[in-house]
């Protein structure tokens, strides 16, 4: 069983990734500062944030500058949604044309905002539509093309066997399963058997996702059959080097240390740096305040930390000075 659980490479499509501990999609979170920092501590691949295909296709300035990719961070797969095969097909040769490597289509997000578009979850109850879409973008592009999706709408519910059949036959190359149902969020603990009865016949790599923080979280999902790999979301904010520690745990069987307060700040600060000349520095504090927190938690003075931040840290100066008060 242990031996199942080794980290290992795999295949997206022609694309070969280090390892098969990925960087999950976050909206308005993973930007090109946080995969970069991600993809140091040893993720295998990393995603942008999310994006609507229709900004896509009618050139929205802001929506494009989210495909901004850094040499230093490839693989990157850039994730879009969509409620139509039209609009994420012409979307998906914008991505591509901007240098992507893999486009990924959420069909998990349960936001209302996404499912008002009657994309992300919204989809899982609508296979015909789905394979359309599915179908239309595999024809469109020359990348791979992979999908991110739930378990279904509601617990009662296990629609994920039947969607990753679907996207087996429309050519997706990968299929990455958040094992909760998008009624529960992010709360509450993963669904192990609905994402096993996903993966048990899969012909193609099928990714773990939800509540994976640490050695056993991640070996619930290692260790169930065919499980291709794991993808970790909130569990790797401000904890970029869980990628290292995973590997060295399940293939040479070292548990490594939680990371400390200093290795926290170094990462703090990296991210830091690279938002003030990513964005402006003015911008880059501004994007930060999403992120903060998860650096700081669980020092004793972390809510005093964190209002500082938000309120007074425009500059590297500013936040230079925050840093010696750590």
């Amino acid at each position: 069983m242990f031996n199942e659980m080794k980290i290992k490479k795999i295949n997206i499509g022609d694309i070969e990734l280090d390892n098969n501990i990925i960087l999950a999609p976050m909206a308005g979170i993973t930007d090109l500062p946080l995969r970069c920092l991600a993809k140091s501590g040893g993720a295998g691949l990393v995603y942008t944030e999310m994006m609507s295909a229709k900004a896509l296709v009618r050139g929205d300035e802001k929506t494009k500058k989210l495909l901004k990719i850094a040499d230093s961070e490839r693989p990157v797969a850039a994730q879009i949604f969509g409620g139509d095969a039209y609009s994420v097909s012409e979307a998906s040769k914008v991505v591509r044309d901007e240098g992507a490597d893999i486009i990924d289509i959420n069909l998990g997000c349960p936001a209302k905002k996404v499912a008002k578009a009657g994309a992300g979850a919204e989809l899982l109850t609508n296979e015909k539509l789905v394979s359309e879409i599915l179908e239309s973008v595999v024809r469109s592009v020359d990348i791979p093309v992979t999908i991110k999706i739930r378990t279904g709408l509601l617990p009662s519910q296990n629609i994920a066997p039947e969607i990753v059949k679907i996207a087996q036959n429309c050519g997706i190359k990968m299929v990455a399963i958040h094992a909760r149902p998008a009624s529960q969020g992010h709360s509450g603990s993963p669904d192990l058997k609905s994402f096993a009865a996903a993966c048990y016949n899969a012909n193609i790599p099928v990714v773990a996702n939800g509540g994976i923080v640490d050695e056993k979280t991640a070996a619930d999902f290692l260790q169930l059959p065919n499980c291709a790999g794991i993808m970790i979301g909130r569990g790797a904010l401000g904890n970029y080097s869980i990628f290292k520690r995973l590997k060295e745990f399940f293939n040479d069987g070292k548990k490594l240390s939680l990371p400390l307060k200093e290795e926290k700040m170094e990462w703090l600060k990296k991210h830091a740096q690279y938002s003030a000349e990513h964005y402006g520095e003015k911008k880059g504090f501004i994007v930060m305040r999403k992120v903060v927190h998860y650096y700081i938690k669980d020092l004793p003075n972390a809510a005093k930390i964190r209002d500082m931040f938000n309120k007074k840290v425009v500059t590297l100066s500013d936040f230079n000075e925050l840093i010696k008060l750590i």
